[in-house]
This record gives C-alpha cells, sequence and structure tokens, in this order.
C-alpha cells in the first residue's frame, strides 16, 4: 500500500435492491482500487421490496439476515482481491433502506442490515452504518448524503452530478458552494413495468432494449410529468410511490410499449427538473452519469435529446466507476464520521446544520 493512501470499504444496496456493491476506495487519492457487485437472489429482492409492509417478527429477521450477507460478501470480497486488512482504515454500510418518509408527522427514516455482523467478523476495524437518523434529528431529510462527496470529488469545478439508481438523484456543485436534491423516478419505473409483465421473470429492461423497439406516447408523458415536477424540488423521496401503484394507478392496460413511454417519462421529469432548478439559474454544461441507469441506452439517448446544450458523460471520465460512486460515497463518508468531521450539506438535506453521522462500532 502506498504510504500515502487511506483506504476505505463502502456497502451499498439501493433503491432497487438488485445486489450489494462493495468498494475499495482510497480516500487521499480519489481513486476506486476495486469494486464489485454481488447480486441478491430474486427471492431476497422481492423480500427487500416488500419490506415497508411486513410485521415487526419479518422485518427483524430480515435485518439480521442483510446484517449476515453483508459481512459474508465483504470477507468474500477482500478475498478476492487480496486486500490486507490491516490497510482498511473503516467500514461504511449502507444499509438498505426499506422506508423513507421524512415530510410525515413524526418524520422517520429505516436502513436495514445490523451493522454489528461486520464489526465482529472484521474486529479492529470500526465500521459505521445507520447514517440517515442523525440528519433527521437536526431537521433534514436524511438525503441526500453523496452531495458531500461530489464536493469532495469535484474540488472547485461546477459540475452536475446524476445518479440514475431507483430513484434519480443530482448534486450541484458550484465551487465551494454544493446542494442537490431526489428528482424522481430513476429505473424504479421502467424495472416494476418490466417484472409485472414477465410476471417476476425479469426485472429491468435490459440496454433499454424494450424501450427503444417502440414510440414514446410523449403526450402521455408530458401530463405524467406534471405529478413531478412541482414549485420547489423534493429533498428526498421514497421509491414506493414511483413503482408499481403508480404503474398500476397510471397504466391499467399495461403492455410492452408503455415501456418506451415509462423510460421518456423518467428522463422528461429529469430534464424538466435540472432546468428548472439548476439551468435556470447556473451556468452550467457538465453532467455526469452514475448509477445503473448509465447502462439503459434508451433513457441516455433520450436525456441527450431533452438536454442538447449540455455535456454529458458518465463518471469515469472522473476517474470513478458510475457503479463503483455510491459505495465508494459511504466509505468516504465513514472516515468523516470516524475522525469526527460533519457528512451532510444542509442545503442539501434541508437540516438546521451539517452533522457528524452514523453509528459507529468498534470491537
Amino acid at each position: 500500500m502506498n504510504k500515502k493512501s487511506i483506504l476505505a470499504l463502502g456497502l451499498m444496496s439501493g433503491t432497487s435492491a438488485d445486489g450489494v456493491t462493495l468498494c475499495l476506495f482510497d480516500i487521499a487519492l480519489k481513486k476506486v482500487v476495486c469494486f464489485k457487485n454481488y447480486p441478491y437472489d430474486g427471492k431476497l429482492q422481492n423480500k427487500i421490496l416488500g419490506a415497508k409492509d411486513m410485521k415487526a417478527p419479518e422485518l427483524s429477521e430480515l435485518n439480521f439476515e442483510l446484517g449476515r450477507l453483508y459481512a459474508d460478501k465483504a470477507e468474500k470480497f477482500i478475498k478476492e482481491y487480496k486486500i490486507n486488512r490491516k490497510d482498511i482504515k473503516v467500514i461504511g454500510s449502507h444499509g438498505q433502506t426499506v422506508y423513507h418518509n421524512p415530510s410525515s408527522r413524526v418524520p422517520n427514516t429505516l436502513q436495514i442490515g445490523e451493522g454489528a455482523f461486520l464489526a465482529r467478523r472484521f474486529k479492529g476495524i470500526p465500521v459505521v452504518y445507520n447514517f440517515r437518523p442523525a440528519d433527521i434529528a437536526a431537521g433534514g431529510s436524511g438525503a441526500p448524503f453523496v452531495p458531500m462527496f461530489d464536493r469532495y470529488l469535484c474540488g472547485g469545478k461546477k459540475a452536475m452530478l446524476l445518479n440514475i439508481g431507483g430513484i434519480s438523484n443530482v448534486t450541484v456543485c458550484l465551487g465551494k458552494d454544493t446542494f442537490g436534491f431526489d428528482i424522481g423516478p430513476g429505473n424504479s419505473l421502467s424495472d416494476a413495468a418490466v417484472n409485472l409483465l414477465s410476471g417476476g421473470a425479469k426485472t429491468y429492461d435490459k440496454d433499454g432494449k424494450i424501450a427503444a423497439a417502440y414510440a414514446p406516447d410523449i403526450k402521455k408523458a408530458e401530463q405524467l410529468s406534471k405529478l413531478f415536477v412541482g414549485n420547489r424540488p423534493p429533498l428526498s423521496l421514497e421509491r414506493s410511490s414511483m413503482a408499481e401503484g403508480f404503474i398500476k394507478a397510471h397504466f391499467k392496460d399495461l403492455a410492452l410499449p408503455d415501456i418506451s413511454t415509462l423510460n421518456y417519462l423518467t428522463v422528461l421529469i429529469i430534464a424538466k427538473s435540472l432546468k428548472k432548478f439548476i439551468l435556470n439559474k447556473y451556468e452550467i454544461n457538465r453532467l455526469y452519469l452514475c448509477g445503473g441507469g448509465v447502462y439503459n441506452k434508451t433513457l441516455v439517448c433520450n436525456l441527450g435529446k431533452l438536454l442538447p446544450n449540455i455535456k454529458i458523460a458518465d463518471t469515469a471520465e472522473m476517474g470513478l466507476h458510475p457503479m463503483a460512486k455510491e459505495a465508494a460515497a459511504f466509505a468516504y463518508l465513514a472516515w468523516l464520521t470516524l475522525n469526527g468531521r460533519a457528512g451532510t450539506c444542509p442545503r442539501a438535506t434541508g437540516a438546521a446544520e451539517s452533522s457528524v453521522i452514523g453509528y459507529v462500532i468498534r470491537q
């Protein structure tokens, strides 16, 4: 290991619940050392997606099941890439968000995946998990947290960084000033439609091929986009409002051509939000993409058509693989927490002040 390196291990499982990504990130050099995604089987994915409706005994069991799974995958990852445990300064585990409602009468959020299993398996390495409650306690939305990492990556450069996971969210870097917000659906609408149409046999539109095979209903997409683009950008969203329930309400006779409309709708919401809340106020001409949506060629193509004056590239151009970015972010946030440094941007989460986030376990 380079003596100047500061290595942290990050684990991330997003709202699509398709797997857990592990990333060994060099904080000092702003570099991904190695990363890998370990897919969940269909049974576990469906269990996670249905977790918000579980009773306490089932949810408690899933919490511990995922905690053990994360520890198993972390151990496997370290062996596969021949990583020396002694080089890892901290482990940051985002966990699995199963419910998130910061706008409730009692603002709340729930991430599961018990961190004690990682701490037990990797004795001597501090583990940081359950990042979101501290920000909610400070009056924030408990998300988004990636803007702090994006500010660190961009330094003084002006740029937008768009993550397209289950939900789409954006960070705006303006030199020292950074903010961000959830936009709306990312892959959630298309994923849910494919899942419904295939009876669970398929979970996503690979490469956007289904969407590319049909013409979108642009008029319908325009009408539905009004449900998402309001007078102010939402700070943090819950996936469940942009998945099966939405499709059943607005696409009652769901068919394959609707995949194209949902793809276009997703991009239309993103483009409208970027124009209304960012591009009308700031001169920024670069947009970096990350997340699974990067590989949906139809989605990226549609985005380019709706934002013709913006240079669009994925975060690989910044030296960061688009599928590693969120796991790398939580490695970085864990390092901040370990050093008693704040890990949130109040302008992004709406909190009264920035907070040191996450629970630290040492064994």
